[in-house]
């Protein structure tokens, strides 16, 4: 009997964590996918990238922000909760995919997040 208890109580827990984390998720995908096609509807295309203490920038990188008009917007130590870097360059990579193909990608900085990485989710290819 206590066996059976602690089953359920388990579940019923268990349920309600993840029920949270999907409606956070959830929220900041969408929000982050508006986000992506209001940016590229008013001609302000980036990728985001997560940062740290200081900028990093890469040989090549004003080469290829000015072959594809796009450009590299780097967050600093702390990244804002409402935005999901994936789901919002996965907008972006799409919508490069159509204009230009795929060859984009081999030249894009290696730091642009196209994955979830959180659940191991390809979202980017």
């Amino acid at each position: 009997m206590k066996n059976i208890i602690f089953v359920l109580l388990s579940l019923f827990f268990a349920n309600e964590l993840s029920a949270s984390d999907f409606t956070t998720s959830d929220t900041s995908k969408s929000y982050s996918i508006k986000l992506a096609q209001t940016d590229i509807s008013k001609g302000k295309i980036k990728f985001l990238i997560r940062g740290g203490f200081a900028p990093k920038h890469y040989e090549g990188e004003a080469v290829f922000e000015k072959k594809y008009k796009i450009k590299y917007y780097q967050f600093g130590c702390v990244l804002p909760e409402s935005i999901s870097i994936a789901d919002y360059n996965k907008v972006l990579a799409n919508y490069l995919d159509g204009k230009y193909g795929k060859g984009w990608r081999k030249e894009v900085r290696k730091d642009v997040v196209l994955e979830d990485l959180r659940w191991n989710r390809v979202v980017g290819k």
